[in-house]
Protein backbone atom coordinates (compact mmCIF):
# COMPACT_ATOMS: atom_id res chain seq x y z
CA UNK A 1 0.00 0.00 0.00
CA UNK A 2 2.73 2.42 0.51
CA UNK A 3 4.30 1.79 -2.68
CA UNK A 4 1.57 2.48 -4.42
CA UNK A 5 0.34 5.65 -2.85
CA UNK A 6 3.80 6.59 -3.44
CA UNK A 7 3.42 6.10 -7.33
CA UNK A 8 -0.19 7.90 -7.18
CA UNK A 9 1.60 11.02 -5.65
CA UNK A 10 4.06 10.97 -8.20
CA UNK A 11 1.40 10.50 -11.24
CA UNK A 12 -0.54 13.27 -9.39
CA UNK A 13 2.94 15.81 -9.64
CA UNK A 14 3.64 14.86 -13.17
CA UNK A 15 -0.26 15.40 -14.05
CA UNK A 16 -0.03 19.05 -12.35
CA UNK A 17 3.49 19.57 -14.23
CA UNK A 18 1.40 18.84 -17.28
CA UNK A 19 -1.73 20.72 -16.60
CA UNK A 20 1.42 24.17 -15.88
CA UNK A 21 2.66 23.36 -19.35
CA UNK A 22 -0.58 23.44 -20.90
CA UNK A 23 -1.11 27.16 -19.35
CA UNK A 24 2.15 28.00 -20.77
CA UNK A 25 0.96 27.12 -24.52
CA UNK A 26 -2.12 28.29 -23.66
CA UNK A 27 -0.67 31.83 -22.54
CA UNK A 28 1.43 31.91 -25.31
CA UNK A 29 -1.93 31.27 -28.42
CA UNK A 30 -3.57 34.54 -26.00
CA UNK A 31 -0.52 36.49 -26.73
CA UNK A 32 -0.43 35.91 -30.31
CA UNK A 33 -1.74 38.38 -32.70
CA UNK A 34 -2.59 37.05 -36.41
CA UNK A 35 0.20 38.63 -38.26
CA UNK A 36 -0.55 39.28 -42.35
CA UNK A 37 2.55 38.11 -44.87
CA UNK A 38 2.81 41.78 -45.92
CA UNK A 39 4.04 43.06 -42.61
CA UNK A 40 6.36 39.90 -41.70
CA UNK A 41 7.96 40.94 -45.00
CA UNK A 42 8.48 44.35 -44.42
CA UNK A 43 9.88 43.37 -40.89
CA UNK A 44 12.79 41.39 -42.46
CA UNK A 45 13.02 43.93 -45.37
CA UNK A 46 13.78 46.58 -42.97
CA UNK A 47 16.81 44.05 -40.95
CA UNK A 48 18.13 43.50 -45.13
CA UNK A 49 18.49 46.86 -45.46
CA UNK A 50 20.51 47.43 -42.41
CA UNK A 51 22.47 44.10 -43.43
CA UNK A 52 22.06 41.63 -41.27
CA UNK A 53 20.70 38.94 -43.98
CA UNK A 54 18.75 35.39 -42.92
CA UNK A 55 18.70 36.73 -39.40
CA UNK A 56 14.94 37.36 -38.94
CA UNK A 57 13.11 35.94 -36.42
CA UNK A 58 9.79 36.66 -34.57
CA UNK A 59 7.46 34.26 -32.77
CA UNK A 60 3.39 35.15 -35.04
CA UNK A 61 0.54 33.21 -36.24
CA UNK A 62 -0.79 33.88 -39.04
CA UNK A 63 -4.20 32.54 -40.92
CA UNK A 64 -4.50 31.08 -44.20
CA UNK A 65 -5.00 27.98 -47.00
CA UNK A 66 -2.69 25.30 -47.66
CA UNK A 67 -0.86 25.26 -51.04
CA UNK A 68 1.55 23.16 -52.63
CA UNK A 69 5.35 24.22 -53.59
CA UNK A 70 6.62 24.85 -57.03
CA UNK A 71 7.07 20.97 -57.14
CA UNK A 72 3.64 20.08 -56.97
CA UNK A 73 1.38 18.37 -54.06
CA UNK A 74 2.06 15.29 -52.48
CA UNK A 75 0.42 11.96 -52.55
CA UNK A 76 -0.14 10.07 -49.64
CA UNK A 77 1.41 6.47 -49.38
CA UNK A 78 -1.82 4.35 -48.20
CA UNK A 79 -4.67 5.97 -50.02
CA UNK A 80 -2.99 7.78 -52.81
CA UNK A 81 -4.46 11.34 -52.07
CA UNK A 82 -3.30 14.90 -53.36
CA UNK A 83 -2.02 16.59 -50.73
CA UNK A 84 0.27 18.98 -48.90
CA UNK A 85 1.31 16.83 -45.54
CA UNK A 86 0.29 13.70 -44.76
CA UNK A 87 0.75 11.04 -42.30
CA UNK A 88 0.12 7.35 -41.77
CA UNK A 89 0.04 4.66 -38.84
CA UNK A 90 0.08 1.02 -38.89
CA UNK A 91 -0.47 -0.42 -35.08
CA UNK A 92 -0.93 -4.21 -34.30
CA UNK A 93 -3.25 -5.73 -31.61
CA UNK A 94 -0.49 -7.83 -29.42
CA UNK A 95 -3.09 -9.16 -26.84
CA UNK A 96 -6.50 -8.97 -25.46
CA UNK A 97 -6.23 -6.62 -23.32
CA UNK A 98 -6.17 -3.83 -25.34
CA UNK A 99 -2.08 -3.32 -25.94
CA UNK A 100 -0.64 -2.21 -29.30
CA UNK A 101 2.26 -2.48 -31.09
CA UNK A 102 2.96 1.00 -33.47
CA UNK A 103 4.24 -1.10 -36.63
CA UNK A 104 4.84 1.86 -38.75
CA UNK A 105 4.39 5.84 -37.87
CA UNK A 106 5.91 8.42 -40.16
CA UNK A 107 5.06 11.94 -41.89
CA UNK A 108 5.73 13.90 -44.07
CA UNK A 109 8.76 16.68 -43.67
CA UNK A 110 8.46 18.53 -47.16
CA UNK A 111 7.57 22.08 -46.73
CA UNK A 112 4.73 23.52 -48.09
CA UNK A 113 3.06 27.12 -48.75
CA UNK A 114 0.49 29.06 -46.71
CA UNK A 115 -1.26 31.11 -48.89
CA UNK A 116 -2.62 34.64 -46.77
CA UNK A 117 -4.13 37.81 -48.36
CA UNK A 118 -1.27 39.68 -48.02
CA UNK A 119 1.16 37.18 -49.43
CA UNK A 120 2.44 33.96 -48.79
CA UNK A 121 4.74 31.79 -46.36
CA UNK A 122 6.43 28.82 -46.51
CA UNK A 123 5.71 26.20 -43.59
CA UNK A 124 8.06 23.69 -42.43
CA UNK A 125 5.61 21.04 -40.54
CA UNK A 126 8.70 18.81 -39.13
CA UNK A 127 8.26 18.63 -35.23
CA UNK A 128 4.65 18.84 -35.11
CA UNK A 129 1.45 16.95 -35.77
CA UNK A 130 -1.30 19.35 -37.74
CA UNK A 131 -4.45 19.29 -35.40
CA UNK A 132 -7.20 17.64 -36.98
CA UNK A 133 -6.01 17.06 -40.14
CA UNK A 134 -8.59 14.77 -42.51
CA UNK A 135 -8.62 11.94 -41.79
CA UNK A 136 -8.70 9.58 -44.94
CA UNK A 137 -8.14 5.79 -43.81
CA UNK A 138 -8.22 3.89 -41.24
CA UNK A 139 -8.34 0.30 -41.98
CA UNK A 140 -8.48 -3.14 -39.98
CA UNK A 141 -7.15 -5.89 -41.38
CA UNK A 142 -10.47 -7.92 -39.33
CA UNK A 143 -12.90 -5.00 -40.24
CA UNK A 144 -15.45 -4.09 -38.54
CA UNK A 145 -14.70 -2.70 -34.61
CA UNK A 146 -14.14 -5.50 -33.12
CA UNK A 147 -9.73 -5.92 -32.75
CA UNK A 148 -8.74 -9.87 -31.66
CA UNK A 149 -4.73 -10.34 -30.70
CA UNK A 150 -3.20 -9.60 -34.24
CA UNK A 151 -5.71 -7.21 -35.82
CA UNK A 152 -3.90 -4.39 -37.95
CA UNK A 153 -5.33 -1.01 -38.41
CA UNK A 154 -4.06 1.27 -41.14
CA UNK A 155 -4.83 4.85 -40.46
CA UNK A 156 -3.78 8.17 -42.88
CA UNK A 157 -4.44 11.61 -42.25
CA UNK A 158 -4.10 14.32 -44.70
CA UNK A 159 -3.83 18.23 -45.24
CA UNK A 160 -5.25 18.90 -48.92
CA UNK A 161 -4.40 21.80 -51.32
CA UNK A 162 -7.24 24.49 -50.21
CA UNK A 163 -7.61 23.51 -46.66
CA UNK A 164 -7.39 26.39 -44.22
CA UNK A 165 -5.05 26.61 -41.67
CA UNK A 166 -4.10 28.32 -38.56
CA UNK A 167 -0.43 28.19 -37.89
CA UNK A 168 1.71 29.24 -34.96
CA UNK A 169 5.54 29.41 -34.56
CA UNK A 170 8.61 31.44 -35.22
CA UNK A 171 8.91 33.41 -38.45
CA UNK A 172 13.10 32.74 -39.86
CA UNK A 173 14.14 33.93 -43.18
CA UNK A 174 17.17 31.17 -43.21
CA UNK A 175 17.15 30.55 -46.59
CA UNK A 176 16.58 33.35 -47.85
CA UNK A 177 12.20 33.67 -47.69
CA UNK A 178 9.87 33.86 -45.16
CA UNK A 179 9.23 30.27 -43.09
CA UNK A 180 7.27 29.59 -40.01
CA UNK A 181 8.95 26.43 -38.47
CA UNK A 182 9.23 24.78 -34.79
CA UNK A 183 10.86 27.85 -32.47
CA UNK A 184 14.43 27.17 -32.27
CA UNK A 185 13.86 27.90 -27.84
CA UNK A 186 10.91 25.02 -27.85
CA UNK A 187 9.54 27.91 -25.18
CA UNK A 188 7.01 28.71 -27.56
CA UNK A 189 4.44 26.46 -29.32
CA UNK A 190 4.38 25.12 -32.89
CA UNK A 191 1.18 24.62 -34.01
CA UNK A 192 -0.43 23.47 -37.33
CA UNK A 193 -3.86 23.52 -37.39
CA UNK A 194 -7.25 23.45 -39.19
CA UNK A 195 -9.33 25.12 -36.07
CA UNK A 196 -8.94 28.29 -35.46
CA UNK A 197 -6.99 30.17 -32.31
CA UNK A 198 -10.43 30.45 -30.18
CA UNK A 199 -11.00 26.69 -30.42
CA UNK A 200 -7.75 26.04 -29.65
CA UNK A 201 -7.58 27.96 -26.39
CA UNK A 202 -10.60 26.71 -25.13
CA UNK A 203 -8.98 22.91 -25.59
CA UNK A 204 -5.99 23.73 -23.98
CA UNK A 205 -7.92 25.43 -21.04
CA UNK A 206 -10.57 22.30 -20.65
CA UNK A 207 -7.42 19.98 -21.30
CA UNK A 208 -5.38 21.54 -18.45
CA UNK A 209 -8.46 21.62 -15.97
CA UNK A 210 -8.63 17.75 -16.78
CA UNK A 211 -4.61 17.35 -15.83
CA UNK A 212 -4.99 19.26 -13.02
CA UNK A 213 -8.33 17.85 -11.24
CA UNK A 214 -6.73 14.09 -12.01
CA UNK A 215 -3.21 15.16 -10.83
CA UNK A 216 -4.55 16.93 -7.65
CA UNK A 217 -7.00 13.80 -7.27
CA UNK A 218 -4.22 11.18 -7.42
CA UNK A 219 -1.90 13.41 -5.44
CA UNK A 220 -4.51 13.61 -2.27
CA UNK A 221 -5.21 9.50 -2.72
CA UNK A 222 -1.72 8.80 -2.94
CA UNK A 223 -1.25 10.91 0.44
CA UNK A 224 -3.99 8.75 2.30
CA UNK A 225 -2.42 5.83 0.95
CA UNK A 226 0.92 6.91 2.53
CA UNK A 227 -0.63 7.75 5.74
CA UNK A 228 -2.91 5.06 6.60
CA UNK A 229 0.37 2.43 5.33
CA UNK A 230 2.48 4.35 8.26
CA UNK A 231 0.02 4.83 10.55
CA UNK A 232 -1.17 0.77 10.04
Amino acid sequence: MLLFGIVLIALGAAAIVAANRRVAARHALIGASTSPVADLEVEREALVELGTVGGFRRVAAVVGYAHPPEDGPLRSPQTGTECVWYRRTVRRRTSEDGAWETVLEEASERPFVLVEETGNIGVDPRVTVPVQPEKVAGESSFGGHSYPTGAVVREEWVLRPGAGLYVHGEVHDRDGTLVIAAPETGTDPFVVSTRGSTDLRDDSLLLQRRWAWGGAASGVAGLALVVASLLG
